[in-house]
């Protein structure tokens, strides 16, 4: 009788183990973010790109880890080419205004290096940065989903390097891919909203 309960025990706690790691290996519950968040210093205008994987702990929350960079070899200012590249963490809290409009708040944090060119010798320093930001999601696309906001960048940099003042308002595009919907639509068509009567 024993053995049977301690089997009984070990089978439930195998398939409570197993539907976690469904859940973490679940397609629906990962995703990706290429972002551009534009800011403008002296009348020019950087663009900073951000590749952004994350991971959704449930319909409202997500969080992720990721990459930026400002890497524009014919962008100058003060003489100097500047280049940007961080590690960057983020969290974000989803909302739903509409059937194909999402409101979110998203707060990131970055650490990486900012660089100096003038005159060939490059220059590094330190550079990190901290971001709240609201944006609104349009989600009425099969694949992919387009978001547009705005956010406020709290930057500490190497003055050294630079001493212009990158604690500037932001303007932000998003593009966002539906893992799940591409893995349904090549994989399984019954279960993509592309076959969903109501979607």
């Amino acid at each position: 009788m024993r053995i049977f309960f301690l089997l009984l025990i070990f089978s439930l706690n195998a398939y409570s183990q197993k539907e976690k790691i469904d859940n973490i290996l679940s397609l629906d519950t990962y995703g990706l973010r290429l972002e551009v968040k534009n800011f403008f210093i002296k009348n020019h205008r950087f663009k900073i790109h951000e590749i952004k994987p994350y991971y959704k702990l449930n319909n409202k929350i997500k969080l992720g880890i990721g990459f930026c960079f400002l890497n524009d070899k014919t962008f100058f200012l003060n003489n100097h080419s500047i280049s940007v590249n961080a590690m960057n963490f983020f969290g974000s809290y989803n909302w739903t205004l509409s059937k194909l409009i999402s409101g979110e708040t998203t707060l990131d944090f970055g650490l990486g290096r900012i660089k100096s060119f003038s005159f060939n010798q490059p220059v590094k320093g330190a550079y990190s940065f901290f971001e709240p930001a609201i944006i609104l999601n349009y989600n009425g696309f099969n694949f992919f989903s387009l978001g547009l906001g705005s956010g406020f960048r709290l930057t500490n940099k190497d003055n050294a390097i630079i001493t212009d003042n990158w604690s500037l308002p932001t303007i932000i595009l998003r593009f966002s891919l539906k893992f799940s919907e591409i893995h349904n639509h090549f994989f399984h068509p019954t279960n993509t909203s592309l076959y969903l009567i109501n979607d």
